[in-house]
């Protein structure tokens, strides 16, 4: 599944002419944190079972591994605003394309 994400991710990356601000990384933190506690809203109020183990609550480590799962995210977001970049920039160099 994750390999269909990203190559449809990079298939939306070259078809569509939308900048990657770096302020944008906002919504990064506000989705995040957002996805978090619905589920752990969602864990709190129905039993079952945890898709991943490290990030089940009655773990002492579970803070832990949710900041790094967050963390890890960030060089991900990196790549996509690289990519973004060089494909702009390749593209205004064989067409002159202004990028508003």
């Amino acid at each position: 599944m994750h390999s269909v994400n990203a190559v449809l991710l990079l298939v939306d990356i070259f078809l569509n002419r939308l900048r990657f601000p770096f302020y944008r990384l906002a919504y990064f933190g506000l989705w995040t944190c957002a996805f978090v506690i619905f589920q752990w809203i969602v864990h709190a109020c129905v039993s079952f079972w945890w898709p991943y183990s490290f990030l089940d609550l009655s773990s002492p480590y579970a803070p832990i591994w949710y900041l790094g799962v967050g963390l890890i995210q960030l060089p991900a977001y990196g790549i996509f605003a690289l990519i973004v970049w060089g494909k702009q920039r390749l593209l205004s160099k064989f067409h002159d394309i202004r990028w508003a």
